[in-house]
Order: C-alpha cells, then sequence, then structure tokens
C-alpha cells in the first residue's frame, strides 16, 4: 500500500517550480485527524500488504509533534500492524534537529533532502518566504544527519534556470559524503530548445559519473539510471500508475482523499474522505470524463520506460488529459532514454554487478527480457562473432 499524508500545506519557503503552487491553504492536520488516518490506512490496507508511509508538506517538520504522535499511535494502537510500515519523508531540511534525526533513525525512516546544488544553484529557485538565505543551515544540518549516522537522499531538481549546473553539484555533494541522489527534471516548467541540449550535454557528465565514481560504490543511487534498470530488463506492458485505487492514495491536511499529489485539493479528484471512506465510483467517472479514446503513447517505441505513458496525473496537470503527454514530456523523456541506454549498454559490457544482477533475477525466475535488453546483449556477443 502506497500513502502520503500530508502533515501540514504551509511551507517556509516560495520556490519557484512548486508544483502546489505558492497559494497553498494554511491548513495542518490536527491530531484527530491524524489518528482517523492512521486507521483508515490500517483498516483498508488490502490484504495485509506493507504499507510506505510518506509524510509531504507543505514542509511537514512545521508539523514535526504528528510525527511523533503518529510513531506513537501506530506502537500503541496498531501495535500487531507496526512491522508493515515503511516511512519516508520528504523535507527542505530547515527545521531538522537532534531529537527528529533520531527519532528517524530509531524508526528507519527514509529521508529526503530538497536541496538543488552549491549556494548559488539552490537560491535560484528556493528561497525562503520572509527572504533570508537559509542554505547555510540546511548544510549545517545535512552534515548533523552524517554524524549521527542517519543515511540520507539529497533531492535535486533540475530547471532551465539550473540545468548547466548539474553535473557540478553532483560532484559538490559527491565531495561532502552524499552517495544517494534523487534527480528531478522539472516537468511543470517549459523548456527551450536551447535547455533541453544543455540539459543534454550535463546528462552526457552524469552518466561519466554514475560509471566512473558513484556506480562503483556498494549503496550509492542515481534515481535516473538505478530506478530504470528494472524497466530495461524485463519485459512489461506499459501502463499507467494505481493511484486513485484503495492501494494508493493521498490524505490532505483535512483528511480528504485524492489519487496523486498532483491532484490534491482539486475538486474534480476528491475521492472521500477519512470517515467516509474511498469513493471509487467517482474517481471512475472522473477518469473517463478525462481520457481520449487512443492515445499514442502505447504506440510508442520508448513507452515502456516513458512517464508519458505510466504517469497520468502529471499529464493531466499538462494537458488537461489523462493519458494525454505533453510535447515538453516526450522532448525530456527522449532525451534520458537515450542516455539509459548508453549506460545500460556499458553497463553490459563491462558486466556491471548491478546490471548482472537483475540479469541473473530474470534468469532465476523466467522472467522475458525486454526487447530492447535483448537487443542490447545481441549487439555486445555479435562484437565476439
Amino acid at each position: 500500500m502506497e500513502c502520503t499524508l500530508y502533515l501540514t500545506e504551509n511551507c517556509n519557503l516560495k520556490c519557484n517550480y512548486c508544483y502546489e503552487g505558492n497559494d497553498k491553504r494554511s491548513k495542518t492536520l490536527n491530531n484527530q485527524d491524524l489518528e482517523k488516518a492512521i486507521s483508515f490506512i490500517v483498516q483498508n490496507n488490502p490484504q495485509n500488504e506493507n504499507i510506505n508511509l510518506t509524510f509531504l508538506g507543505g514542509e511537514p517538520l512545521l508539523n514535526k509533534d504528528a510525527i511523533y504522535l503518529c510513531m506513537d499511535i501506530i506502537n500503541h494502537k496498531w501495535s500487531q500492524s507496526k512491522e508493515l510500515f515503511k516511512f519516508h519523508i520528504t523535507t527542505n531540511g530547515i527545521l531538522l534537529d537532534k531529537e527528529i534525526i533520531k527519532l528517524f533513525k530509531e524508526n528507519n525512516v527514509d529521508v529526503s533532502i530538497s536541496i538543488d546544488g552549491d549556494k548559488r544553484t539552490h537560491n535560484l529557485n528556493r528561497r525562503s518566504k520572509n527572504g533570508t538565505d537559509v542554505y547555510e543551515d540546511i548544510i549545517e544540518n545535512m552534515h548533523l544527519m552524517q554524524e549521527m549516522g542517519l543515511d540520507f537522499f539529497v533531492r535535486m531538481t533540475v530547471t532551465e534556470n539550473n540545468a548547466a549546473l548539474l553535473s557540478a553539484n553532483l560532484q559538490y555533494f559527491y565531495n561532502m559524503g552524499i552517495r544517494k541522489f534523487h534527480i528531478g527534471i522539472d516537468n511543470m516548467g517549459e523548456w527551450t530548445h536551447e535547455g533541453l541540449n544543455i540539459l543534454d550535454e550535463q546528462m552526457e557528465k552524469m552518466d561519466y559519473f554514475y560509471l566512473e565514481i558513484l556506480g562503483r560504490e556498494e549503496g550509492a543511487v542515481l534515481n535516473l539510471h538505478d530506478y530504470k534498470i528494472g524497466t530495461f530488463v524485463a519485459k512489461t506492458i506499459p501502463q499507467y500508475c494505481s493511484g486513485g485505487s484503495i492501494g494508493h492514495l493521498v490524505i490532505n491536511s483535512s483528511g480528504e482523499l485524492f489519487p496523486c499529489g498532483y491532484v490534491v485539493n482539486n475538486d474534480i479528484w476528491n475521492l472521500g474522505t477519512i470517515e467516509t471512506g474511498l469513493d471509487r465510483s467517482k474517481f471512475l467517472q472522473s477518469a473517463r470524463n478525462h481520457v481520449v479514446s487512443k492515445s499514442t503513447c502505447h504506440e510508442c517505441d520508448i513507452a515502456f520506460t516513458c512517464s508519458g505513458a505510466k504517469c497520468g496525473f502529471c499529464n493531466y496537470v499538462k494537458t488537461g488529459k489523462l493519458n494525454v503527454h505533453s510535447v515538453q514530456t516526450c522532448k525530456r523523456e527522449r532525451i534520458l532514454f537515450k542516455h539509459n541506454l548508453y549506460v545500460f549498454r556499458e553497463m553490459y559490457r563491462r558486466k556491471d554487478k548491478r546490471l548482472m544482477r537483475y540479469l541473473k533475477i530474470a534468469q532465476d525466475n523466467k522472467i522475458e527480457l525486454s526487447n530492447i535488453m535483448k537487443t542490447i546483449i545481441c549487439e555486445k556477443e555479435q562484437m565476439y562473432i
């Protein structure tokens, strides 16, 4: 079960690219609704699956007490389900302190720090609401997490105005001891032809960084490649995510249910509350009203890996249709595909242990390889004929 819980919709930053916008509701999840939300999640967990619970906002640490209370509720009221929970949080890092870091460590919380790069890069798009420079506070708190032994991701958003700094910022964080990177390419902003060319050039440098530096370290992660390996290895049918099912929901700070963070507080996609339950029929009707009869995505050669054929609500925000991608999405995904293909070809040539692990799993479980992986293997074998 995948569930995102908005602890608050307030934020202490005003980021240029925030997909939630900067006119957020001033709403914080109260203790009563928090307890109801946890009960709703446990009671509606299909087939007693693992529960991935992500704390989000706004800035979730503006309601830090809710995290302590959440752990307490699960430990006492739902102790029989405690082992099913896996916690995640995305935070800007400003309000971290020793106590909350200790709590994260004790409860194995996966932490992502939203920070775009060095001070110059970060301050291009991520400013505090009162205009103060908070960058050094974030860096200090990242060092504190390292000192306390809490591993974490840095979550970098790449935009038109900072793309040229991507490779330098990867190296900057690597030199700080960071080994887990989540790079988000801005999918809400508009990219010029020049900007996409710069992105392409920077991703070439990112490929080198991954193959020659980061990828050689056990446990290191770069999402744009590591999270794509399975997609390239196994033959799959492109399909949209399960957002809107009982196993994949977002709960806002009022206890209302939505299928995806992209459409939180959009009445069209309000599917009920933690008290009334999920109105599946409304979801299905809203979905029918926002699709075209024939989508070109699934006929595309890169549909198996493209977000345009998987992330319906990102499509919706850009085009108003769940199964119609934007031209921008197509251009960005083509660039990413090119770099994935280069990296995985090179990984197979080197018999890289990450890729070979996936291939071994596929072999052991009699999973058919994707056409693109078959091609990569054939290309390599033909070199020796």
